[in-house]
């Protein structure tokens, strides 16, 4: 069946289809796209859907609905994604899965509601206080939509932390004619619940890339969910070696998972050279590599990276290009260690990047 739909339409059904049945948001262009089909088709579902006063009460809203078990999720751009961080570190520090749509538009401060950008993907990968790897998955188009932000519910889910769906006001807003029978629907995963045997910690694990088996606030067992330096069992402290251990279970239940959650789009052609994108770029990317017959690669992941496969991919290459529409080059920036001395930056503000652009930048170098 073919609908006339957008991108923040197929990432409402998505979320939806994966089982969020709890949306809080603050209407803010582009993602409030978002916010109007979750208030209109969650209740449909028996789920909720709360139109909060502002940002920080959406993600503490969502906080709360994630601590009594129910998939949650917001979306906002990014001013509302500046009031979040601080709730969103409390998230990662507790564990909590939440699903944050983050939709670009042109920056800073209020900057540009309707024009699109991705100016956004350092903010986000550094956006808590330590530092700690946050899962920042993208679509590179309006259909991805549907099956990237299933994946993301599902990280959030199964690794216990906040997931950063990373999108832009030309895909969320942009509509188009979809069939829906070619939607791919990835398997819907669940957080695990702790089954009752031996005594439950709320942040138990035995290896440090272990994820710590869940229960509700309110449930059967005593939980102990803060925010501050704290044991295996939840209790407040800091001198003491498992806080540490704790701390690097962060890390590592990040970095030792990311297998299950690498998502990209590599086209390997007869080349010397390479085309590396995300998001809406991806589509002027795709048009100029195959009228000049070179290699691309669409990262889906964006953070953190998989260093050795990117570096597998780059040795191949004696020119690398790097294709975004920010002003500094954000994805450049996070991986410009791993792409040699023949590695080059297109970068524009204001409107999307043609791939005329790209051609002539080709041409140039």
């Amino acid at each position: 069946m073919k609908i006339f739909t957008s991108g923040g339409e197929l990432i409402a059904k998505g979320a939806i289809d994966a089982g969020v049945r709890f949306f809080a948001g603050y209407p803010i262009t582009p993602a409030s796209v978002i916010y109007e089909p979750m208030m209109r088709e969650l209740p449909k579902v028996e789920g909720i859907a709360v139109g909060a006063s502002d940002e920080i009460s959406a993600i503490s809203y969502c906080i709360g609905a994630s601590l009594r078990g129910i998939k949650s999720m917001t979306a906002t751009s990014g001013p509302g994604f500046s009031l979040m961080i601080e709730s969103l570190s409390y998230a990662i520090m507790s564990e909590i899965p939440i699903t944050i749509v983050l939709a670009q538009r042109l920056g800073p401060a209020t900057g540009g509601a309707t024009t699109s950008s991705q100016g956004d993907l350092l903010f986000s990968a550094f956006s808590n206080s330590g530092s700690y790897p946050l899962p920042i998955i993208s679509p590179s188009s309006i259909e991805e939509c549907y099956e990237l932000i299933i994946h993301s519910v599902n990280v959030s889910e199964f690794l216990r932390t906040p997931v950063i769906f990373l999108t832009e006001k030309e895909i969320t807003m942009t509509k188009k004619s979809i069939d829906l029978n070619f939607l791919k629907k990835p398997e819907v995963l669940e957080r695990k619940y702790f089954s009752g045997n031996g005594q439950f910690k709320t942040y138990n694990f035995k290896d440090l890339k272990d994820v710590p088996d869940f229960s509700p606030v309110g449930g059967e067992f005593l939980t102990r969910y803060t925010g501050s330096a704290h044991d295996k069992k939840g209790d407040l402290k800091k001198d003491d070696p498992e806080v540490i251990e704790v701390l690097y279970h962060l890390k590592e239940k990040i970095l030792k998972n990311i297998d299950k959650f690498l998502f990209y789009e590599y086209f390997e052609r007869n080349s010397d050279i390479l085309i590396v994108s995300y998001g809406v770029t991806s589509e002027s990317v795709r048009e100029i590599a195959e009228l000049k017959k070179v290699s691309y690669l669409i990262l889906k992941t964006l953070y953190p990276l998989k260093e050795e496969f990117l570096k597998s991919i780059f040795e191949k290459y004696k020119k690398i290009i790097v294709v975004e529409e920010n002003i500094m080059g954000n994805l450049y920036i996070l991986i410009r260690h791993l792409l040699g001395t023949k590695a080059y930056s297109l970068t524009k503000i204001g409107s999307l990047i043609s791939p005329g652009e790209i051609k002539n930048f080709l041409e140039s170098i």
